[in-house]
């Protein structure tokens, strides 16, 4: 009777070990995909550092499932990826449904190629809330350069303002042609001119040379670029260079977005517990000043403007009697930037209304 019994022993045997051969192959299976996850945050350098946290441990992890199906004893059934992860312990299990929740989400911002830049000066989660500031990490480029142009914008706006006679007129008169015009003196243009020019060309030299200075740099040094070539517009047609300096006054706006972000880079909360008074001051007096300047300038004056240069170009036309002047290039400019306003325009009040439901447990 018992060699009637040793085939189906041997075979047994040869099952078990068959299943823990399907199990080490899982494993080895699970750590080169880890390594290929690490390998490709690492080659990304917008990979956010959670991203690249989470795919680190997911990777130790997988080495310890690897470790554990070669020394483990056979088993007597067959075991699925799950069940055998749980022997490890809930934590591994964890670790990879959060990685792998984490990478969807970063895939799907990827996909969203236009980034919004509320992203930038904002905490939003992955349903696109507004959960307050943005905690600044550690990045001693980045705080420099947003230093540098808090000073460097600076001489850009003054410079800028010398040009103009702003009366009572409302929003000092650029919301109509005629008006804008007038206000225009342009004694210092040229000294506007060269100023915002060098201010430029620096930034963009120091974005290609150190590009972890900002998130986004692919994007900045192309606006930068766009923008230095618009600005030959004004410098060889005289008669738009009211249209430039109207153009630049957005870099007030773009003054307070940088000093948000760089004067609270802990993301407190104006008048919570822990927040001095002085700086919940002086957060609100950035944080006003930020927002009335956003839908002034943003999204009242650029709008205006468009009308003011496709005249410009439309009577440049008359006098040339060329459809293709030198003016031809902004209306269209112009809607694109108009365009990018109300973009993060609603993107602010997106994130900032779904944030507010949730705080209200809606």
């Amino acid at each position: 009777g018992a060699p009637a019994q040793a085939g189906p022993c041997r075979h047994g045997a040869m099952a078990e070990d068959s299943r823990h051969l399907d199990l080490v192959g899982v494993a080895r299976r699970a750590v080169s995909a880890a390594e290929e996850a690490v390998q490709a945050a690492k080659d990304d350098p917008s990979t956010p550092s959670r991203i690249r946290t989470l795919t680190a441990r997911t990777l130790d992890e997988a080495r310890n499932m690897l470790h554990a199906a070669e020394n483990s004893p056979h088993t007597r059934q067959r075991q699925s990826f799950t069940e055998f992860a749980s022997l490890l312990g809930e934590e591994v299990k964890e670790a990879a449904e959060e990685s792998l929740h984490e990478g969807i989400q970063y895939a799907e911002r990827t996909v969203r190629k236009a980034k919004s830049l509320v992203e930038d000066h904002f905490q939003i989660d992955e349903a696109f809330r507004m959960l307050g500031p943005l905690r600044q990490d550690a990045n001693l480029a980045r705080d420099v350069h947003d230093w540098f142009n808090l000073l460097a914008l600076l001489p850009v706006v003054c410079v800028n303002l010398m040009n103009w006679s702003c009366a009572a007129a409302p929003m000092c008169g650029f919301l109509t042609l005629s008006s804008a015009r007038d206000r225009w003196h342009g004694h210092y243009f040229m000294l506007f001119w060269l100023t915002t020019a060098v201010y430029f060309v620096v930034d963009l030299l120091w974005m290609l040379v150190l590009p972890h200075c900002v998130k986004s740099p692919g994007v900045i040094v192309k606006h930068h670029v766009a923008t230095l070539l618009y600005m030959l517009v004004p410098y060889f047609h005289e008669p738009v260079c009211w249209f430039m300096g109207a153009c630049m006054i957005v870099e007030v706006n773009t003054w307070f977005l940088i000093a948000r972000r760089s004067f609270n880079k802990n993301g407190d909360k104006m008048f919570t517990p822990g927040v001095s008074l002085a700086k919940s001051l002086r957060l609100l007096v950035v944080s006003s000043c930020f927002y009335i300047t956003w839908f002034g300038i943003r999204l009242i004056i650029y709008p205006a403007l468009l009308v003011g240069v496709s005249v410009e170009w439309y009577e440049l036309w008359g006098e040339t009697g060329r459809f293709f002047n030198i003016m031809v290039v902004t209306p269209p400019m112009q809607c694109v930037f108009i365009f990018l306003n109300v973009k993060w325009t609603i993107d602010l009040f997106r994130s900032k209304f779904k944030g507010r439901r949730t705080s209200k447990g809606l």
